[in-house]
């Protein structure tokens, strides 16, 4: 006796529908990778899990504040065998992301490896972080060291040990 699992019952409904509504009967689901974006103090780094997509097969574009990925994984379809089941995403994704402008898009650079495409959007020389001597009575103030006082606890256990 086979227990009732609503969950699969929900998958394999999701399933069929995704194949009665394809296009052609070999795109099962839309193909959108996952992505993560991160920022430090260089710039950005975005992440895109792309297994299976041939570098060639890869476009980057970035223009007016926009950085655009777009991919596509060909799905190997061979006459003499019959799919059972094709549960993997097929066929072309693009994915854009707005990008502040303190951000260089000219200077974006790509990696791949591994099925991971790795996309570093450095800061803009403007946007970056800069120390800023501060000027007095029209001369560049000479930095100072400060010696902290001492608590008086301290004072007192070197009083005590002398």
């Amino acid at each position: 006796m086979m227990r009732f699992d609503p969950f699969r019952e929900i998958e394999e409904l999701t399933q069929r529908m995704d194949r009665a509504l394809a296009s052609g009967g070999t795109q099962t689901t839309r193909f959108a990778p996952p992505v993560d974006v991160h920022e430090d103090e260089q710039g950005l780094e975005v992440t895109l899990d792309i297994p299976g997509v041939r570098p060639e097969d890869i476009y980057i574009e970035a223009e007016n504040q926009t950085l655009t990925v777009q991919a596509e994984r060909r799905y190997n379809r061979i006459d003499s065998r019959t799919a059972h089941r094709v549960e993997r995403a097929y066929g072309t994704f693009t994915r854009t992301f707005s990008v502040p402008a303190k951000y260089d898009l000219t200077k974006v650079e790509a990696d791949f490896d591994h099925g991971t495409l790795s996309l570093r959007v450095p800061r803009s020389e403007a946007a970056q972080k800069r120390s800023i001597s501060v000027r007095s009575g029209g001369q560049l103030a000479q930095p100072k060291t400060v010696e902290a006082a001492q608590p008086e606890t301290e004072k007192t256990e070197k009083n005590v040990t002398e």
